[in-house]
């Protein structure tokens, strides 16, 4: 038209912008109204409004619609101000949102926040995970009075900003001002509210809060079932949830694959794989077309599970329906496989995607699990080529790795580099650090860090507290460690048990009992609510280590301030005092502990056995028979052995054979002892009374038994019983030992049956038993008695053939043989060959 210069007047350029316009050809309307404004042909306000609202939702390009408005100096409406604000917003682009609010705010537009700048701005903010940014631009409109009388919609928004600043608490009073307001309360409100709850893990309120909106006749929509279900599965509450669903049938209300998957998110919190599997089949025969969300509920399932064949079959039916598989499915899979061991295939899983931090943080991890070396060196390689920005989660898992395999100095450098990186280190990063640094000993960083920890967090970490004091301790630096560990309680941390036994352990190593007691004295001014665990830890490690003056001074430390003393320690205590002798402070203490536990303790009733045992036998089998304790309780060894010890071998038979017949009582070294206490008190009836007795009960007796009973016949001069029984040994597959051999031939030999020692020497040697040098010497003395002085010098010479060395009472003998046969000269000969010069 220009060529044939046909005069357009303003109309006809109005009508051609608006076509290009409604035919969504933005460029050409752009340069259409610039040249409108060029001739001083200035459009109307509604084109410009048109054009940013097509660049905005049409075009999807804000930035080219806020340049529009800046380079054309026109006068948009407030409602052009709106589409920007909120496009902006959707993109998640804030600061150009509110760099547009600034402009429609200024002197020149001065247009009032509306409701739908408001919501928009809000949940912007909330979208990039700020939060409390939202929450800081609405009060601040509200302070300059910039806002106008907000709607439901923007406090929708607000209620979510809350929510996720975990301020739902504030809501109610939000509730109670749009109440006084006459705002209305919809179904989204309430779905945002609830959601509140299920984020805080408060399910009976949010629970409450559907009940009330239903009772304010307020109907739920799909979307407010689906919030009730995702959280009552999430809450591991499946059962509810699957009330929920139906409830929302009855209603009328189609469940959606997101409610559907919520509920399979449920079954696989509970474990239920079975049932979730069901509900994924019943949810593909209902016709819905499954996506990512639904095989990944799955497939974290089984990689919880540990059922990774099951995994790769979804992941496999996942490419053959051609679903695709996001970046978050893999990860899972690729933890699943760390968590199985299978770092390696999990790395080689990596290789398919673009990994981000949580799948270099779980390889590292993992890796680090394995302490596969190589794998984390690669790992942390791949990360830095990768050109990642790594976030605290993966600073923290790197910097434990670079530990792990010895490269200190990059774990410091990746922690003094993060706040390059825009990262605060948090308690996990900070204890990181300190444990590494405290394993190679380099105690003084550690305390550098631990320092700077304590200045940079709001919180102290209880974490970093016992990491410091345990590497204090491990350096010796006993001091510092209990000053450390007093402002831990003082700072209302709780130690955890490695800490304090550990820290109990070193001040016993350099102070002994008494440091110990001295440390527990400055503890028990200062409110620990774990005293009572660390005295009762003190106590049986003190007792431990024959401390007993200084356990019971803990003891009373605990009683006067009325804590419970655990009843293995009263044990420690008393079986201390047993040991000690004490028994005025034995009784006493028996005395507490029957007070604060009674006397089932199977372990007190065997310490009382065997107190009174020592005392007066007559009242411990009394206490036995009155308690029935014969049927099960099994008397210490040790208190057969102090009875035998003390000449009372009468006692302990008395104990045995009236302990009733249960074979478990009493073992088969308790009646050894008294058998051999008894044949050394010469009362030989009894012994083979209870030799019968033993095998009655079903405890076969050994040969150390056997022994005893031989010696003892043999010391009443019953040898030819001796000799029966020894022969007997054999056909019951008992092997005699050289005590039996030499208790026979010592007797043989002393009695002058000399040819009969001789049979049983030389049957011991065919036996392949060795004579030790007391044999030889019953055997040469035997024979220096009846004359046989060449058989004796005979035999001595065998015994230094067999590298055994002859005493004082071989020599002795041999000298009175000679003197017997009256070869003093022989004598004298053999003493100066035999005794050192």
């Amino acid at each position: 038209m220009n060529s044939n210069k046909v005069l357009i007047n303003a109309q006809t350029r109005s009508i051609a912008t608006r076509a290009v316009l409604e035919s969504n050809r933005f460029d050409e309307a752009e340069r259409v109204l610039a040249q409108m404004l060029k001739l001083g042909l200035p459009p109307k306000r509604g084109f410009w409004d048109s054009l940013i609202q097509g660049l905005c939702s049409g075009g999807k390009d804000p930035e080219r619609a806020f340049a529009v408005l800046k380079n054309n100096g026109i006068f948009p409406s407030r409602r052009a101000f709106s589409l920007l604000i909120c496009s902006f917003s959707k993109l998640g682009e804030m600061g150009r949102a509110i760099e547009v609010l600034e402009v429609m705010s200024d002197g020149k537009f001065r247009y009032p926040i509306d409701d739908f700048v408001c919501s928009s701005l809000v949940s912007g903010f909330c979208k990039i995970g700020k939060p409390e940014l939202a929450l800081m631009f609405y009060e601040n409109a509200l302070k300059v009075g910039g806002l106008v009388r907000p709607n439901v919609v923007t406090y929708t928004a607000l209620v979510s900003a809350l929510c996720r600043e975990g301020r739902i608490s504030e809501v109610s009073d939000l509730v109670r001002r749009m109440e006084s307001e006459g705002v209305v309360l919809d179904a989204v409100f309430y779905s945002s509210w609830i959601c509140g709850y299920f984020r805080e893990d408060i399910l009976g309120e949010a629970f409450r809060k559907h009940k009330a909106m239903l009772e304010k006749g307020i109907k739920p929509d799909v979307v407010s079932y689906t919030i009730l279900i995702d959280g009552f599965s999430k809450g591991g509450n499946v059962e509810k949830a699957i009330g929920f669903l139906n409830e929302m049938k009855r209603e009328g209300l189609e469940p959606n694959l997101v409610t559907y998957t919520a509920i399979m998110r449920g079954f696989v919190e509970r474990g239920k794989l079975d049932e979730a599997f069901s509900m994924f089949r019943r949810v593909e025969e209902l016709g819905f077309e499954l996506d990512e969300v639904t095989y990944g509920t799955l497939i974290d399932g089984l990689c919880r599970k540990g059922d990774l064949d099951g995994v790769f079959l979804l992941l496999k039916e996942m490419e053959k329906k051609e679903v695709g598989v996001g970046t978050i499915t893999y990860n899972t899979v690729i933890n699943g496989l760390c968590k199985a061991g299978r770092t390696v295939e999990a790395d080689q899983m990596s290789n398919v995607i673009l990994p981000d931090n949580f799948t270099f943080a779980t390889l590292l991890h993992g890796y680090s699990q394995e302490r596969n070396f190589v794998g984390i060196l690669e790992t942390r390689r791949r990360l830095e080529e990768a050109g990642i920005r790594m976030d605290v989660v993966t600073c923290n898992v790197l910097i434990k790795a670079l530990f792990m395999v010895g490269a200190s100095e990059d774990a410091l450098f990746i922690f003094q580099g993060m706040p390059e990186m825009g990262l605060l280190a948090d308690s996990v990063t900070y204890f990181t650090v300190i444990d590494g640094l405290c394993r190679l000993g380099r105690i003084d960083e550690a305390l550098e860090i631990f320092d700077d920890s304590n200045r940079t967090t709001i919180i102290p970490s209880d974490a970093c507290y016992n990491c410091i004091i345990r590497g204090l301790c491990g350096k010796g630096m006993v001091d510092m460690a209990i000053d450390l560990f007093v402002d831990l309680i003082e700072k209302a941390l709780v130690p955890d048990t490695a800490t304090y036994v550990m820290l109990i352990k070193s001040i016993f190593l350099e102070r002994n009992g008494g440091g110990v007691l001295m440390f527990l004295n400055k503890v028990e001014k200062l409110v620990l609510k774990c005293f009572p665990a660390v005295c009762n830890f003190a106590i049986n490690f003190l007792c431990k280590n024959l401390c007993f003056g200084a356990a019971i001074d803990v003891y009373i430390m605990m009683r006067s301030r009325g804590c419970c003393v655990s009843s293995k320690c009263y044990y420690s205590i008393l079986k201390g005092l047993i040991v000690s002798g004490n028994e005025l402070n034995f009784l006493a203490m028996l005395n507490a502990y029957i007070k604060d536990y009674g006397f089932s303790d199977p372990r007190l009733r065997k310490l009382v056995v065997s107190y009174l045992c020592k005392e007066d036998i007559d009242k411990a089998m009394h206490l036995l028979k009155t308690t029935g304790e014969y049927l099960h309780l099994q008397i210490p060894v040790r208190v057969f052995e102090a009875l035998t010890k003390q000449g009372r071998s009468l006692d302990a038979y008395r104990l045995i054979a009236e302990g009733g017949g249960n074979p478990n009582c009493f073992s088969a070294v308790a009646y050894t002892m008294v058998v051999d206490g008894l044949c050394k008190e010469g009362m030989l009836n009894k012994a083979l009374d209870l030799c019968a007795t033993m095998r009655k009960r079903g405890v076969s007796p050994n040969i150390v038994t056997y022994n005893s009973v031989i010696n003892g016949l043999c010391r009443q001069g019953c040898h030819v019983e001796a000799l029966r029984l020894f022969d007997s040994l054999e056909q019951i597959g008992v092997s005699p030992t050289c005590v039996t051999y030499g208790s026979l031939i010592s007797t043989l030999s002393n009695e002058g049956y000399i040819q009969d020692a001789k049979q049983l020497f030389e049957k011991m040697i065919i036996k392949d038993c060795t004579p030790n040098i007391c044999i030889y010497n019953s055997l040469i003395d035997g024979y220096c008695k009846v004359g046989l002085l060449e058989e004796a010098l005979k035999l001595l010479n065998n015994m230094e053939e067999s590298f055994v060395e002859p005493d004082s009472f071989t020599v002795s003998a041999v000298i009175n043989g000679c003197c017997k046969k009256g070869d003093m000269e022989g004598a004298l000969a053999f003493y100066l060959r035999r005794v050192p010069k």
